[in-house]
């Protein structure tokens, strides 16, 4: 049996209830990824954009006060984590914890699936 038919005879087999709440899950991960710039600032922290200045030149588009905002909300969703780094001059740097690291394997399996998406709609 393949996964996708794995994955199938599993739903299958659950009570309502307990497809209702995986559901709401679901929703409760499209929440975070729909929030604007997620997965951009994401991508900049993986990618080695760890410092303010430096997500913000790999964010075309966005303002100050907006990333601080998402900044602050990813922190609070505990996609990132704020790191204070003492020295002269003091700094601050930005890391994915290992709760955004899972939310950005799906983001990459869902970049795949829309690459082959396109590819059979567009012939």
């Amino acid at each position: 049996m393949n996964e996708i038919d794995q994955i199938i005879s599993e739903m299958s087999a659950k009570d309502a209830k307990v497809l209702c709440r995986e559901v709401m899950s679901i929703t409760d991960t499209m929440d975070v990824l729909r929030n604007k710039w997620t997965v951009e600032i994401l991508t900049a922290i993986l990618c080695g954009s760890t410092r303010f200045k430096d997500i913000m030149g790999d964010l075309h588009g966005i303002s100050e006060k907006v990333l601080t905002d998402r900044l602050r909300q990813m922190a609070d969703d505990r996609l990132i984590e704020r790191v204070e780094c003492y020295g002269y001059p003091p700094r601050v740097e930005y890391r994915v914890t290992d709760h955004g690291k899972h939310l950005y394997v799906i983001v990459y399996r869902m970049t795949e699936w829309g690459v082959e998406h396109r590819r059979l709609m567009l012939g």
